[in-house]
């Protein structure tokens, strides 16, 4: 028998905040923005240069056209390399020195992978945020004209000589606003996102978690129909010589051959009850604890401060027998300790050639009430055709707990 894993039953995909072809969305739109802006800007070739010849308007137009390109695709490439992208708006400036002024379109390229590369991030925007403010500082240093649409224009007009403070500081507090809006907005996005994934993670964990409490049921279902009516088959094929003394002996062998097969499906269905109840928790694949352990339990109680006196010894007990009688000791001194604490709590293991059990006492007052823990050791003891009894004897709390060998 094979059962799928919690994590085969439905395992979220993981929401990533860049999503395919929606990348592009935010890039494309600056990127657009900034080629608008050069078209509608003067190409060299209409600077006052009608008059030159005919080659230099067509290599004029050329270097134009190639460096509006270059700074374009720079902004398109702003999410994945912040770096080269603002490299690539820079190159078109290798022209400045030959020309002694510039395009504002070519700025307006580094401030736009500045704001695009801050969306994801705001370490990805210092470098081009950075380049951007040099190229401020060029500006209104050192009095080089920029080409916008409506013209030459230089970042003195009006102001007088020397470095343009206030055109300076204008700008450097644009590019920082602007950068830290396309932050903010990029910060509140991955937040959605986030958001969403814990969502997605949380409907997991509760279908998880459902899923472990169907099991459970299922294997409380389980326990209360079958290893009845199997407990059932193998008493009454065990008592049927007794009842019926004429049987032969081959119907004694086939009625002790179906008491063995009930019993071993009894040990097989116990098995099965632990694989339904399990959970992601690779915790409860550890194994089960058995009759052997029963010493390290009790040594563990008189650690903590439990007054317990064991007597008494258990020799090849099967692991299911072990199981349960391991779970019943554990139970009775959980008792002990909550209805007598500090008192001595005597614990007798027996074994004979048909049962192995024990005997518990421990100081008491008043009647043996039945609790859950009780109820669920008499299920456990009796799966396996054995016999739990608990009564106060004398202002004794007595349990025994027999179980076939």
């Amino acid at each position: 028998m094979t059962t799928a894993a919690p994590d085969q039953v439905h395992r979220p995909r993981p929401v990533a905040p860049v999503l395919g072809w929606r990348a592009w969305i935010t890039p494309a739109v600056f990127a657009t923005i900034v080629g608008a802006f050069l078209v509608i800007t003067p190409s060299l070739s209409f600077l006052g240069m009608e008059q030159v010849d005919i080659a230099w308007v067509v290599v004029a137009s050329s270097l134009t056209l190639a460096a509006g390109a270059t700074v374009v695709l720079g902004v398109l490439l702003a999410r994945w390399s912040p770096g080269w992208a603002t490299l690539l708006t820079v190159v078109p400036w290798v022209l400045v020195p030959f020309t002694g002024w510039f395009v504002y379109g070519w700025w307006l390229g580094t401030m736009a992978v500045a704001v695009v590369a801050a969306v994801d991030g705001l370490r990805r925007a210092v470098l081009p945020w950075a380049v951007a403010v040099a190229i401020a500082a060029y500006y209104c240093g050192s009095g080089a004209e920029a080409v916008l649409p409506i013209g030459l224009v230089n970042s003195g007009t009006g102001n007088g000589p020397g470095f343009q403070w206030v055109v300076f500081i204008a700008h450097v507090v644009m590019f920082t606003a602007a950068v830290g809006i396309a932050a903010a907005v990029g910060a509140e996005r991955r937040a959605r996102f986030r958001h969403v994934a814990a969502q997605v993670t949380e409907r997991h964990a509760l279908e998880v978690e459902s899923l472990a409490g169907e099991r459970a049921r299922l294997a409380r279902d389980l326990h209360d129909v079958v290893a009845h009516h199997v407990s059932l088959v193998a008493v009454r094929a065990e008592s049927a010589p007794f009842l019926h003394p004429g049987l032969n002996d081959d119907a004694r062998e086939v009625l002790a051959a179906i008491a063995t097969d009930a019993r071993e499906a009894l040990t097989e269905l116990r098995q099965v009850l632990v694989v339904l109840q399990r959970t992601s928790d690779e915790s409860e694949r550890a194994p089960q604890p058995t009759a052997c352990d029963v010493d390290d339990l009790v040594a563990g109680a008189t650690a903590a401060g439990q007054p317990i006196a064991l007597d008494g010894q258990w020799r090849d007990v099967a692991p299911a027998t072990g199981y349960v009688l391991y779970r019943a000791v554990q139970e009775g001194l959980t008792n002990a300790r909550r209805h007598a604490a500090g008192s001595l709590t005597t614990v007798t293991r027996t074994q004979s050639e048909t049962a192995v059990g024990f005997r518990m006492g421990n100081a008491a007052d008043g009647t043996a009430e039945p609790g859950r823990g009780l109820i669920g050791m008499r299920e456990r003891v009796e799966a396996l055709g054995g016999t739990m009894t608990a009564v106060v004897v004398d202002g004794e709390f007595v349990l025994d707990v027999e179980v076939p060998a």
